[in-house]
């Protein structure tokens, strides 16, 4: 089977290719194995490459999203290309809830300086934690939201001055 997903502007195919009692996934060229362990909803224990791994997932209206190693990611079906408008998107300071979810924590504050990646608050969903980061380094102008509260999909959280 091949999939192929977008994660910002790259898009990645993945070939899974059963072997006896393991996968052989191909990603952008480069081969893995991997054996799924336990599946279950909304988790997947999986060794891979010889280790053990566990991701979560999640699926809402078609998006999907997984969430490995304190990160979460939307899978997205490739588009034909990114246009200007998107990448300016990508560049800007407003940060948005990538699903519905729950805000935990927020370790900044207005005024706070960030460096580019550094995580700005952490959300839940379906028993996922959801890390948002900086998407540019600049200055905290404004946190829309509050720890407790509950957010949309595309609500803005925080907005960064460059």
């Amino acid at each position: 089977m091949i999939y192929r997903y977008q994660l910002l502007d790259h898009v990645y195919e993945i070939q899974l290719e059963r072997q006896g009692d393991h996968y052989l996934a191909t990603v952008d060229g480069e081969t893995f194995q991997l054996e799924i362990l336990n599946d279950s909803p909304g988790q997947l224990s999986l060794r891979f490459q010889g280790k053990p791994v566990r991701l979560y997932w999640a699926e809402d209206h078609g998006q999907k999203w997984i969430s490995f190693d304190g990160c979460t990611y939307l899978l997205e079906k490739p588009t034909p290309k990114t246009n200007q408008l998107d990448q300016m998107k990508q560049k800007s300071g407003l940060t948005r809830a990538p699903m519905p979810a729950q805000v935990q924590a927020i370790p900044i504050h207005s005024g706070d300086i960030v460096h580019a990646g550094e995580t700005l608050m952490l959300l839940e969903a379906m028993k996922m934690e959801i890390r948002i980061t900086a998407p540019i380094a600049g200055k905290v102008f404004r946190i829309h939201v509050e720890e407790g509260q509950f957010v949309r999909r595309d609500e803005l959280l925080v907005e960064l001055e460059g």
